[in-house]
């Protein structure tokens, strides 16, 4: 006679865990040759900052705005400030311990992509957990004006939202542009960079490999 017996239970159970095993490698394998982490990144962060010049320009009223992008468990976000100063400390007494006014915030990306920023021919600038960037931008003229490193560690503010923090007793690293390009880069696999031309605002992106 024959033997019809077929698959025993623990078999399939392995057939099926060798079978997932490999679909995630494959899956794995597939984002990280074509970049797609990276590229989605960029892509929504070209989006964020022709955003945040639109605050610039529409919303700012009677003060300069900033975006900040910070790195927030398994995700990078923008962060959107109507502030008094981009760059106090949060103790201004005309503004009842807050020096800003947060409107909105927008998800970029994954965090395992690699985000940095480099501000002309000098050193870049890793947003990870311990620093955040805030992107300033000119309430008149929509271009970029400063760069400022921000300390990511400070816990949830009002409203629950946590800001970068710039400590009263610090001097906090403003880097101002003066016409200086400014290179936004997502790397995943793939590189994608946004090249910011800062006296005007506007910005390409690009793929680079």
């Amino acid at each position: 006679m024959k033997d019809n017996k077929g698959f025993s239970l623990i078999e399939m159970v392995i057939i099926l865990a060798i079978m997932a095993a490999l679909s995630g490698t494959i899956f794995y394998s597939f984002t990280l040759m074509t970049g797609q982490y990276s590229r989605e990144c960029a892509n929504n962060l070209s989006t964020a900052l022709d955003k945040e010049k639109n605050y610039a320009l529409t919303r700012s009223a009677s003060v300069d705005c900033y975006m900040e992008v910070v790195k927030d468990g398994n995700s990078y976000v923008a962060r959107y400030y109507v502030p008094e100063s981009a760059i106090a400390d949060g103790t201004d007494a005309n503004s009842n311990g807050a020096d800003w006014l947060f409107a909105e915030e927008f998800k970029i990306g994954k965090a395992r992509v690699n985000l940095t920023c480099q501000i002309g021919s000098g050193s870049e600038i890793t947003i990870d957990d311990d620093t955040s960037v805030k992107f300033v931008y000119n309430r008149i003229s929509g271009a970029m004006k400063a760069i400022v490193e921000s300390d990511a560690t400070e816990p949830a503010a009002a409203g629950g939202v946590r800001r970068g923090y710039i400590p009263p007793d610090s001097e906090p690293k403003v880097h101002t542009l003066n016409g200086d390009k400014v290179i936004v880069a997502s790397s995943y696999g793939r590189r994608y960079e946004i090249e910011v031309y800062t006296a005007t605002g506007k910005h390409v992106l690009s793929r680079i490999n």
